[in-house]
């Protein structure tokens, strides 16, 4: 593992440590929804902002751009930049159920080199630096290269409740993949999805509505595993945060399958 890495993944991992914490001590059944949607606010900035203080010791030269607090400028012409989602799967936390993560990313000239991406609640750590493949709490991981979506474990993300052409299309298009495949299982953590199909444990992905950080960590862990990703129609622009992710056979299985 990179000396970056392991030293990130420490600071993510005490970060982490103290979102446990503060899910075990809250109460959820007595509070409020707006006690609830604050504690989690504040959970959530809290980590953030330990991260931060805590890289800062190490790389003060670098830019950070948190999901909760904005975007910090480098100094002394730095090309690092350091991504900080410190809660994905909130409403999985909210739920004091334990499938969340952080997630953390290191560029360099706007290029992904670095990511880790941690579930606290059971200790799983996945991690990945450009080139050099992936790993699941220190062992080298690699994607499943199953075929046929018959007999594929999908993790999907469901669309949102509104109810709009965007959503309806997605709507038949999962509907028509769930008749197909062996079986699919909603997450609710962006994060944990793509870095259990790194780790083997899900053989394909499809996702909608990513956040930056996350598709970043995500598609970095997942490539160095042996995958492909794209855009919901097979093209190379899932950047915008909609993406297909598996084998390179079985990508292009699950985009016919869900036409």
């Amino acid at each position: 593992m990179q000396p970056m890495v392991n030293l990130a993944l420490r600071v993510l991992r005490e970060a982490g440590e103290e979102l446990v914490h503060a899910v075990d001590r809250f109460d959820f059944a007595r509070a409020t929804e707006q006690e609830i949607g604050k504690f989690i606010a504040d959970s959530a900035i809290n980590a953030e902002k330990q991260i931060i203080f805590k890289l800062r010791k190490h790389f003060a030269d670098d830019a950070y751009e948190g999901r909760e607090t904005g975007s910090q400028e480098a100094s002394n012409n730095s090309n690092g930049t350091w991504l900080i989602n410190p809660l994905e799967g909130a409403d999985n936390f909210r739920n004091s159920l334990p499938i969340y993560s952080l997630v953390l990313v290191h560029q360099i000239n706007g290029r992904t080199e670095h990511a880790i991406i941690i579930n606290p609640a059971n200790g799983q750590e996945f991690t990945a630096t450009r080139g050099r493949g992936a790993e699941m709490s220190g062992r080298r991981i690699r994607a499943n290269e199953k075929t046929k979506v018959s007999q594929s474990v999908l993790g999907i993300k469901f669309p949102g409740i509104a109810d709009n052409d965007s959503n309806n299309r997605l709507r038949e298009r999962v509907s028509k993949l769930s008749s197909k495949t062996s079986m699919i299982r909603a997450l609710g953590d962006d994060a944990l999805t793509l870095a259990h199909l790194a780790a083997g444990q899900l053989d394909g992905a499809w996702l909608t509505d990513i956040n930056k950080t996350t598709l970043q960590a995500g598609a970095l862990i997942a490539k160095e595993a042996g995958c492909l990703l794209s855009d919901l129609s097979g093209g190379p622009d899932y950047d915008q945060g909609d993406v297909i992710a598996a084998s390179p056979k079985l990508l292009k299985a699950i985009i016919k399958a869900s036409l």
